[in-house]
């Protein structure tokens, strides 16, 4: 998108870690503990020197976790948490990431591996088109975890949106005043489709007023009711750059060169791993997926 931020300022080389804790999301994902892990002979300390995966990430980028099989693994919502280590060590850094798929078999991801874990990659949510105006995040139950951090973020700095509304697999809230300061009323509202491709499908019980000129929209879930609730909100008068849409599902091998994650679109292909995977509906509208 232009204007996005990049945060490439620190390697995508893999970098050691150890689970020390494992448990189950949704059906076909999981959450994994990590902290730092040191090569056999040196200290932990030296480990922890590496910045942490977290570190000036923009939240709905991806990772990749890499294991002694050869298994890469992407993963998303990473966060940090500080643990008291020994008392010699000060802190180190716990991690936790949520794995997108998780691989087959009993053996896979095992308390006590050592992984490595790279990134972060490809383009998340940008927060800069939504400044001064309103934000409508809505999350569908498998891309919640995609957008906790980016509210997170809006409400740490909620004096710089108009307002924030939530739209959370059918519960919605608002972070701020609607219609304060002699603004006039929202004349948009969106229903978001609960399943399936069509724009006319099912609903969710609840929905979102908006103001089509000042609307920035987060979609994340299933790629099909989201981008028919994208639809909606551009026939509304929402432009199709101010309307961002999560694809990690098509993220596969996390660099494109698999060419599992290609989305053919009416301008040509598109690699989400490379160009996402965070896509404005323009790069969206027409796919064939």
């Amino acid at each position: 998108m232009p204007g996005r931020e990049r945060y490439r300022v620190w390697s995508t080389a893999p970098r050691p870690y150890r689970i020390v804790d494992r448990y189950a999301e949704l059906p076909g994902e999981m959450t994994l503990v990590l902290v730092p892990d040191a090569p056999d002979g040196q200290e932990r300390e030296r480990a922890g020197q590496a910045p942490p995966a977290s570190a000036c990430a923009a939240p709905g980028r991806f990772w990749v976790l890499h294991t002694r099989a050869g298994m890469r693994i992407p993963a998303a919502d990473v966060g940090g948490r500080p643990l008291l280590s020994d008392g010699r060590s000060g802190e180190s850094s716990l991690v936790e990431l949520r794995a997108l798929r998780v691989p087959c078999g009993p053996g896979a991801c095992r308390i006590g591996d050592r992984v490595g874990l790279s990134g972060p990659r490809g383009n998340g949510w940008d927060l800069g088109p939504a400044a001064g105006g309103e934000l409508l995040v809505l999350g569908w139950e498998p891309g919640l975890a995609l957008l906790r951090p980016v509210v997170e973020r809006v409400l740490a700095d909620s004096a710089r949106y108009r307002s924030l509304r939530v739209w959370a697999a059918g519960a919605v809230w608002t972070a701020a005043p609607e219609g304060s300061g002699g603004r006039p009323a929202p004349s948009g509202r969106v229903v978001p489709v609960v399943d399936g491709p069509a724009a006319d499908g099912p609903e969710s019980p609840g929905g979102l007023s908006f103001d089509p000129d000042a609307a920035v929209a987060l979609l994340a879930g299933p790629l099909r009711p989201a981008l028919a609730t994208a639809r909606r909100l551009h026939e509304q008068g929402v432009a199709a750059e101010r309307i961002q849409v999560a694809a990690h599902e098509l993220v596969q091998c996390g660099s494109g060169r698999c060419g599992r994650c290609l989305l053919e679109t009416p301008d040509g292909p598109v690699r989400v791993c490379r160009e996402g995977p965070v896509l404005n509906y323009g790069q969206l509208a027409g796919s064939s997926r």
